[in-house]
């Protein structure tokens, strides 16, 4: 079993801790609900739990995203779902005693499926009462400070309802109001982003129960502001076009849209590259698509975009005729054979790391070495497939370009800290990045040089 699939009394507590705030899942259904894999984690990216629901359930199929409970619903945003999703989420809720309503949502915040009906009320899911009126010769015991409640912290809309303390009712119906319009921008945030923007939500809903209203307008400010420059940040992007124009992304931002219309472009580009005849070029396409979906999954545009403009290329040149290079000195072929010396390693380093629970490792354990090359894995790609299919007349230009890409990603490589992690690492793996991709980068350098002399 996975370390991150719940059951019973731990399913139970972390369902009431969504009801403040969302938190990822992970589901993993079995041959029977007995052997379903159900993960929820409060901080754990849903892709990683993913990973390791698939590899431990006897179930090929995965669905992961966020889940918020609120009343008798259960609300799964999927980043990704499968058919008749909620019906097997309430079968697994049933077998462990939580009789809730489940739905389903995409990650526009559509509802896509739903499995509803008349429940009976929960204890749980009831308001507090309100202390009874005590007589004269029965005083009534002090009411403990908010700070102290036993409740969880409610959704935006409970807090709405809440009586407020004092002369700050007013502003707390406001804020409450300003917390719920908030919500699904904040739902949408890919992680890790998203991860912390949702916990600074759950606190700002906590602080709006607790009737502290300066702390809970701080913490919305706060998210606020974070939202504005994650925004910002997409707007300038630049449009693709993929297949020739078939699909066009404008202003890519990050948001679910724009990461939609990114998943289509890939699986426009998918089947042209899957149906190149075996070779060093069908297989350096086929690798940047799987690095372009793993990009989109975790919400990275820009990566995302290059990927695919790279793909474009590649498949708009893979017909043209090869280049005069032998194959010992072509700088494709160069590249590939050092970068299969180095998966191997890499591929062992991950399966010692994916369970230990640090930013740095994680990003390695998911995406290996493309991972962590910011880019220039992908750049170097693209002007190395662009130096093998560009015809005479542009060979020099394509050499030049390749050889200052070949000095970034040497740059790259000596002063990285995430190379120097991977390659000093403390599991006993032997990772030589520096030296053989060093090695290559020479190599490709002294071909292109020939060729631009």
């Amino acid at each position: 079993m996975s370390d991150f699939s719940v059951e019973g009394a731990e399913l139970k507590k972390l369902l009431k801790f969504s009801r403040a705030a969302p938190i990822s899942f992970a589901y993993c259904p079995g041959s029977k609900v007995e052997t379903d894999l159900f993960g929820l984690h409060r901080k754990k990216p849903a892709a990683v739990m993913a990973k390791s629901l698939r590899a431990s359930g006897d179930g090929p199929k995965v669905a992961f995203g966020t889940l918020q409970m609120e009343g008798k619903v259960i609300s799964l945003q999927c980043e990704k779902a499968m058919p008749a999703l909620a019906k097997k989420v309430k079968k697994f809720l049933k077998l462990n005693k939580v009789s809730k309503n489940v739905r389903i949502l995409d990650m526009d915040g559509n509802v896509t499926e739903e499995d509803i009906e008349d429940l009976p009320d929960d204890p749980d899911d009831a308001p507090p009462q309100t202390a009874p009126q005590t007589t004269q010769s029965q005083p009534a015991a002090a009411a403990p400070p908010p700070e102290t409640a036993a409740e969880p912290s409610p959704t935006p809309e409970a807090v709405e309802e809440t009586p407020a303390p004092d002369q700050s009712g007013g502003d707390l119906k406001a804020l409450a109001a300003r917390a719920k319009a908030l919500q699904p921008e904040v739902m949408a945030v890919p992680s890790p982003s998203g991860d912390k923007l949702r916990q600074a939500f759950g606190a700002a809903v906590a602080q709006l129960k607790a009737g502290k209203a300066d702390d809970a307008a701080k913490t919305l400010d706060t998210i606020e502001q974070v939202l504005k420059k994650l925004s910002a940040s997409r707007d300038a992007e630049a449009p693709v076009a993929p297949d020739g124009g078939a699909t066009t992304i404008e202003k890519p931002r990050g948001d679910p849209a724009t990461l939609k219309k990114l998943q289509e472009a890939a699986a426009q580009l998918a089947p042209k590259v899957k149906a190149l005849p075996e070779g060093e070029q069908s297989a350096a396409l086929k690798s940047e698509l799987r690095d372009v979906i793993g990009h989109i999954r975790d919400g990275a545009v820009d990566p995302a975009l290059s990927g695919l403009r790279a793909i474009q290329q590649g498949l708009k040149t893979v017909a043209a005729s090869p280049s005069d290079a032998t194959p010992d000195t072509d700088p494709l072929t160069i590249w590939n054979t050092a970068k299969e010396a180095t998966d191997s390693a890499i591929s062992a380093l991950q399966n010692k790391i994916r369970q230990i629970p640090d930013p740095d490792l994680e990003r390695i354990a998911e995406m290996g070495l493309n991972g962590i090359t910011q880019g220039n894995q992908t750049a170097l790609m693209k002007h190395l497939m662009d130096f093998r299919n560009v015809d005479a007349a542009g060979r020099p230009k394509a050499a030049a370009a390749l050889q200052a890409q070949c000095k970034e990603y040497r740059t790259f490589l000596d002063g990285n800290e995430l190379i120097t992690l991977c390659e000093q690492n403390p599991f006993g793996v032997t990772v030589d990045l520096r030296s053989h991709l060093g090695k290559a980068l020479d190599e490709i350098d002294r071909a292109a040089a020939a060729v631009a002399a």
